[in-house]
């Protein structure tokens, strides 16, 4: 509270002679004016104001508008003189919450100001369950958004009347608009082993968030959910040309592409419908774009794909290969099976035109290449490499004199990564150790460390035991008991306090695995270092 009064002898009564101890009022200070008053509410937010009316450079009344003019919300009792009723009339139309007349007897002003306290009380009830009711409306209002637009693509149409009104709730746009819908997949790559295998939900948790922040570029709506095994977005544009909505819809995928390449190493796949003008006949965008999907497209960047992209799909292009178990052969280095791989997209396609097919081998090197020289450094290796590769498919007339060119490329480009790997293996264990030479006494198990560096943990417990020459248990055992044996040379610490310090909340056990590693008990070596 702050008591506001020109006479210090008042303002002294009033501060220090009441017991607002008893009110819960804990902090009180003291302002001359109302201009002292209004800087130091804007600098301490105070609940309550007591003030007088008459004061000198700005009076009560003045100070109640200012307060109000800069949202400050304290409730304010006027103290008035019967001479001054009238002004005290005017302080309560300006919003005052109470006045007491001079003299100030102090049980009626701990009654006024009581009540002011139970109405603040009150007051924030009242704002607290708003605020509850507010963030469980503003939390459900993704989610529905997402089941309308679940439903209405698969052709469950709302009466116009209320998908207009869910939009406007949603805060969403649809007149003069064309929306086309976009859909994306991460193919689910067969090759993958067991402890290598990516969350899907991750990469579709990925996906979305590099939407949402793509999408105020080219869009007037921020429509994304996740329907089944993928990601379905609705772009909304006022581009009067089609052309123009397609072509901003892949440049926007293109970039979304590498950058899901680069952080989750898997290759998103898309389908674009044609737009339309409302939002009630996005099914039909949606149909195109599934129907593209399962016919195949491949290159976002040339401009047959773009016309193809918002009208009727057109099967005389080549069809989505599955490049996927390809790259993912690559990565794990397994030469066999790449190949092998390869053999088999030759074999399914040989009526295909050798452009063509020079077409998707570039996509697929293209995607190699990054596979091989993302996180390494190595892109200047890879440069001349590249440059080769092209010159050579350029000269290339056959099916399979491409096929014999990407056969030896796969196979160099699998050379690179063993050689980079083993680099990138030895960076992931040193950062590993570094983390467990800080978090030992914690709980550290495989799964939580494996985790922490986004590994699986067999995967991770095999590498660590290739690249130190024991297993994580038997190191993380042997770095805590040599922990505890720098400890025993402290006579104020006792062994149970020592074993819990390394991570061993078990007396007993920590006893056990310290008399395996050192050949003594933790007392026995207490004994032998004094």
């Amino acid at each position: 509270m702050i008591v506001v009064d020109d006479e210090a002898w008042i303002r002294e009564r009033l501060v220090h002679t009441i017991d607002w101890g008893k009110l819960g009022i804990g902090f009180l200070h003291e302002a001359t004016c109302g201009e002292e008053a209004l800087a130091l509410a804007a600098e301490v937010q105070p609940d309550l104001i007591l003030t007088d009316i008459r004061m000198p450079r700005m009076d009560g009344l003045e100070l109640i508008e200012r307060l109000k003019e800069q949202r400050l919300a304290a409730k304010v009792v006027i103290i008035s003189g019967f001479s001054d009723f009238e002004y005290a009339k005017k302080a309560l139309s300006l919003g005052a919450s109470d006045y007491i007349l001079k003299p100030v007897e102090d049980d009626d002003l701990l009654d006024v100001v009581a009540r002011c306290l139970e109405q603040i009380e009150t007051d924030r009830r009242k704002e607290a369950l708003l605020k509850k009711a507010d963030d469980q409306v503003n939390k459900r209002l993704p989610l529905l958004k997402e089941m309308l637009f679940s439903k209405l693509i698969m052709g469950h149409k709302p009466d116009e009347p209320k998908l207009h009104e869910a939009l406007n709730d949603f805060g969403l746009k649809n007149k003069g608009l064309r929306h086309a819908c976009l859909v994306l997949q991460v193919p689910e790559p067969e090759a993958f082993p067991p402890e290598n295998k990516p969350d899907a939900n991750f990469t579709q948790f990925v996906l979305r968030n590099l939407l949402q922040d793509f999408l105020p570029n080219v869009c007037e709506n921020e429509i994304v959910f996740t329907y089944a095994d993928e990601v379905v977005c609705i772009v909304s544009s006022f581009e009067e040309e089609d052309d123009e909505l397609a072509r901003a819809c892949l440049t926007m995928f293109e970039d979304i592409r590498k950058i899901v390449h680069k952080i989750v190493g898997r290759t998103v796949i898309i389908g674009l419908g044609g737009a339309v003008g409302d939002l009630l006949d996005i099914p039909i965008s949606y149909r195109q774009a599934k129907q593209m999907l399962l016919h195949g497209y491949l290159d976002t960047g040339r401009s047959k794909e773009v016309k193809s992209a918002v009208g009727p799909h057109k099967s005389g292009g080549y069809r989505l290969y599955d490049t996927e178990a390809l790259i993912n052969h690559i990565r794990v280095g397994n030469k066999v099976a790449a190949l092998a791989s390869l053999d088999q997209i030759v074999r399914e396609n040989r009526g295909i035109r050798p452009i063509d097919l020079k077409f998707i081998y570039i996509d697929i090197v293209n995607s190699l290449v990054r596979t091989a020289v993302e996180g390494n450094g190595a892109a200047k290796d890879f440069s001349q490499f590249s440059l080769h590769f092209f010159e050579l498919l350029q000269q290339s007339q056959s099916p399979d004199e491409i096929h014999g060119l990407l056969g030896d490329t796969i196979t160099k480009i699998i050379d690179f990564l063993e050689h980079s790997q083993s680099k990138k293996r030895r960076k992931v264990i040193e950062k590993a150790l570094e983390y467990m030479e800080l978090h030992y006494p914690e709980e550290l198990n495989l799964n939580a460390v494996a985790e922490r560096f986004y590994l699986n943990a067999s995967y991770f417990s095999k590498i660590f035991k290739e690249e130190l020459g024991v297993s994580y248990t038997k190191y993380l055992m042997e770095f805590r008991v040599n922990k505890a044996a720098e400890l025993m040379s402290d006579p104020t610490l006792k062994i149970y306090e020592i074993s819990r310090r390394v991570g061993y909340e078990d007396v007993q056990y920590f006893t056990k695995m310290f008399k395996s590693i050192k050949g003594v008990t933790p007392g026995q070596y207490r004994e032998k270092i004094r």
